[in-house]
């Protein structure tokens, strides 16, 4: 289970058309591949099909458009893997492991170091456990050195 919405999109025939809502619009992003560079590129349009962005390429780890305008949709999308184990979009692993994901995760699940210090918790190893004892995940000692990581049942 993914921590990040993530936008599903059918890579198994390109160019395709997938559309999303951001706020109270309906856009639409189109994906294509080019095979000389293995690169996938994508359009964006909005509600009445006119083009806000064209020939943009995908870029593991930034954001598909990284600039202030009211045209855009307000969501953040960004290809990556959650898993960290890759470094690039291709196309043998998009839609695989490198999904495009709405940055909309609160900073502090992100980053433990930056989330509120739980007295109860010493390690810090469960994100999700505020120790009330309302949480259904117990502390557990974990042999997995993931800060990120879920406590093993």
């Amino acid at each position: 289970m993914s921590l990040h919405d993530k936008l599903v999109v059918d890579t198994s025939d390109m160019p395709n058309y997938s559309v999303f809502t951001s706020g109270a619009e309906n856009f639409t992003i189109e994906l294509y591949y080019r095979d000389r560079f293995d690169s996938i590129y994508f359009n964006l349009y909005d509600a009445d099909d006119t083009p806000l962005i064209t020939g943009e390429k995908l870029v593991y780890g930034m954001p598909l458009w990284n600039i202030n305008d009211a045209n855009l949709p307000a969501d953040r999308i960004v290809p990556f893997d959650e898993a960290g184990m890759e470094n690039s979009v291709s196309i043998d692993n998009f839609q695989t492991s490198v999904f495009l994901y709405y940055d909309d995760l609160d900073p502090d699940i992100e980053d433990p170091s930056n989330a509120d210090v739980d007295e109860n918790d010493t390690d810090n190893s469960d994100l999700l456990d505020d120790d009330t004892g309302s949480s259904l995940i117990e502390d557990e000692p974990s042999d997995d050195s993931n800060e990120y990581a879920l406590p093993s049942d």
